[in-house]
């Protein structure tokens, strides 16, 4: 980067979290060179493809990390200690500004009445989007303001301040398109991710990665999984069901929305009947 391009976009810092992703990374790397002061890019074990190649055409500020740690969660908080810039884009290998959000980012960051924004982030089928406003997903935040403990699947900060929900679309390219089948919901959110969820919610998080944070943050929701981890599950699935439907006003977007909040109402007591399970076993 040169140092005018240093100068003029001294706003904002991006980080990324990639895994040998070669044959997607640099759209995203395309769409953001002009918009950022700095890219900060940590691959998540050793490299077996070209994606750290690619990757020093748009940067210099490259980690390795010398293990596969398999979720972003756990490595976030240590990135977004390095970054230098007062706001913070985090964006993954697979997503990339749309034009319109492109255009508009350094304006967003300059407003200094925001502290955060959602962007919307369709699901997609057979090349075309399938929801129009629904999910969003934070992926730009002001770095003073965000609470990050690296905890699993708790890839968003905590944010205190004024989060504006924005019309601007955060593209997402992943690998399959579309709503997941059933039996790969199970395979990989069920086996293995609630699995994750359940062993680190009973973990001591003072041994944990984290950028500014304070136990109060977190603590409600996880000292009643860990206290109750059964009778929990259920208030907990029901309240993350409505918000999904009625607080983000998902069930305008029909059938994927449905499913997507269904979802939710055997992840929450699954986690619960494994953290009772695990708590057993400790006995």
């Amino acid at each position: 980067m040169n140092s005018k391009k240093e100068t003029d976009n001294s706003n904002i810092s991006v980080i990324m979290v990639v895994y040998n992703e070669e044959k997607i990374i640099e759209t995203c790397l395309k769409s953001v060179e002009n918009i950022a002061s700095e890219i900060l890019v940590m691959h998540d074990g050793p490299c077996k493809d070209n994606t750290l190649k690619i990757c020093k055409k748009y940067t210099n500020k490259i980690i390795v990390n010398p293990k596969n740690m398999g979720l972003p969660g756990p490595i976030l908080p240590g990135l977004l200690q390095k970054a230098k810039g007062p706001w913070i884009l985090k964006i993954d290998a697979d997503e990339f500004l749309s034009p319109n959000l492109e255009k508009n980012i350094k304006k967003l960051a300059k407003n200094p009445n925001a502290d955060a924004y959602l962007f919307k982030w369709l699901y997609r089928k057979n090349g075309k989007n399938i929801t129009k406003n629904w999910p969003k997903k934070m992926a730009l935040y002001r770095k003073s303001k965000a609470a990050l403990l690296g905890f699993p699947h708790r890839d968003d900060p905590i944010v205190k301040g004024n989060i504006i929900n924005t019309p601007y679309l955060l593209e997402h390219r992943p690998p399959r398109e579309g709503m997941p089948t059933w039996k790969e919901y199970n395979e990989k959110v069920i086996k293995r991710y609630a699995r994750v969820q359940a062993e680190w919610t009973l973990r001591n998080f003072k041994g944990l990665q984290k950028f500014p944070w304070d136990e109060k943050d977190y603590s409600g929701a996880i000292k009643l999984r860990r206290n109750f981890p059964l009778i929990s599950a259920i208030p907990m699935a029901v309240l993350a069901f409505l918000k999904i439907l009625f607080t983000d006003k998902a069930w305008k977007e029909g059938w994927p929305a449905l499913r997507q909040a269904l979802t939710v109402l055997i992840y929450y007591p699954y986690v619960g009947y494994l953290i009772y399970k695990l708590k057993q076993e400790k006995k």
